[in-house]
């Protein structure tokens, strides 16, 4: 029996070599390629899962014809397979390697592969340049504001314990702790007052000077309260002319207290008013935290005393030492606050209103010095004192968990860094979470500027 061969030769489509042979006519579904990759014009290049496959191209001879399904008898002649011709490059590529399986298709070999040329060493791209972040500089943390510091005198005793009682009956001690206060105050820029600073600088205590402005605006005497200044004393306003009742009283204030500030650098706080005018009360409570008037008094602790008119003593011209003292042993007695107004000193020709001699009124200065129980210090200082005490003292604490706290808000235009002194029976007060220390000298310092006060068992 004859043996009936069809050899077809597939041309090797990108490195894919396909070969059937059967005994019938028809190829055995065994024999149809299976997928092998997404090489174009190949069978099966549809991959798995695809609706449809892409039918296969013709197979052609070695010689590029066209096959046409059948093979030619061969009576017992050799069957002689015709020899693959090379496939191309691919992309560039290495060629093929061999073929597969029988009955199969040969797969195409990755490049580099067993049987294929050696492809070209793949080029290396060089990575793209990266620019480093900008280096962070490293945080600074600002240095925290130094605790306010109290600057109010202290009072002689000394070795006082502390209290160890119940933590209850919160009190601000009055005065700071002395038995009075006294403030000396001076009026109308007056040239006497120049002539004798040397002798009131040397008392070393602290005056309140209010300047009558327009004696000053050629700045012929900006030194010499430059030099007041640093010394500690206040500036305060006299408005610009001294009017009485005018209608452009507001103006004329406002203008004292631009030059004063615009020439020193400093908030003026304080008015007193040309003459006590009553005028000038409402002038005050919308610029300044105080004005002083001119009626006589004394002022006392948690008193109604009207701040926008406060009391003060003006002395008899040449009024004596002995005078001065009785009016200071007054207001120890009371436990009070003296103010006292003078315009100007004797000999000075500068038509001052009721001038004192310059060593009566040293004289007084020093004995308010040396009985010891008397705090002396500006009008602002004592008054700020004085305005605080009432602030704390008519405040309700908040109690919880036994806990008592009190908070308060200060005035407007009230000066910073300002303290009041307490005592209480016992416990341990504190402020923002801090503990107060206890003052040998009898007080706890309670900083203002915090706005609260707790006080635990």
């Amino acid at each position: 029996m004859a043996l009936r061969c069809r050899t077809c030769v597939a041309v090797l489509v990108l490195g894919l070599v396909a070969c059937s042979s059967s005994e019938s006519d028809e190829p055995a579904a065994s024999d149809v390629p299976a997928y092998v990759g997404n090489v174009p014009g190949v069978a099966g290049n549809t991959p798995p899962g695809n609706a449809s496959p892409t039918p296969a191209a013709p197979a052609t001879d070695a010689f590029g014809a066209a096959g046409d399904g059948a093979g030619a008898e061969d009576d017992g002649a050799e069957i002689i397979e015709e020899t693959p011709q090379a496939p191309p490059l691919i992309n560039g590529g290495m060629q093929t390697g061999a073929s597969g399986g029988a009955g199969g298709m040969a797969p195409v070999q990755p490049e580099g592969g067993a049987g294929g040329s050696e492809a070209p060493a793949p080029v290396e791209e060089a990575p793209p340049e990266v620019t480093p972040p900008a280096e962070t500089p490293p945080e600074v943390t600002p240095p925290a504001a130094a605790a306010p510091v109290s600057d109010l005198p202290v009072p002689a005793r000394t070795g006082v314990p502390r209290p160890s009682g119940a933590a209850a009956n919160l009190r601000v001690l009055d005065w700071a702790g002395f038995a009075a206060a006294v403030s000396y105050t001076f009026d109308d820029s007056n040239a006497s007052q120049f002539a004798n600073y040397p002798a009131l600088k040397a008392l070393d205590v602290p005056m309140t000077f209010y300047l009558q402005t327009n004696k000053d605006e050629s700045g012929a005497n900006d030194a010499r309260w430059r030099e007041i200044m640093a010394d500690g004393h206040e500036l305060g306003n006299h408005t610009r002319t001294h009017q009485m009742n005018g209608a452009n009283i507001g103006a004329d204030t406002d203008a004292a207290t631009q030059f004063i500030q615009n020439t020193f650098g400093v908030t003026v706080r304080s008015l007193a008013a040309p003459f006590g005018d009553a005028a000038y009360v409402e002038v005050a409570r919308t610029r300044f935290l105080f004005n002083r008037g001119t009626n006589g008094g004394l002022v006392r602790p948690n008193d109604n005393t009207d701040p926008f008119n406060l009391p003060c003593f003006i002395p008899n011209e040449d009024l004596g030492t002995a005078a001065f003292n009785a009016q200071v042993d007054m207001a120890r007695t009371a436990g009070a606050w003296h103010i006292v107004l003078v315009h100007g000193f004797t000999g000075g020709g500068d038509g001052a209103f009721q001038p004192v001699a310059i060593g009566q009124f040293t004289g007084a200065v020093s004995y308010s010095k040396s009985v010891g129980d008397v705090w002396i210090d500006t009008l602002l200082g004592v008054g700020a004192y004085w305005q605080a005490q009432k602030l704390l003292s008519l405040a309700v604490p908040a109690n919880q968990n036994g806990v008592s706290t009190w908070t308060w808000t200060l005035p407007a235009r009230y000066p910073p860094d300002h303290f009041l002194r307490v005592v209480v029976d016992g416990g341990t007060l504190s402020q923002n979470g801090v503990p107060l220390v206890w003052d040998e000298h009898g007080y706890y310092e309670v900083d203002l500027d915090a706005g609260s006060l707790s006080l635990a068992p």
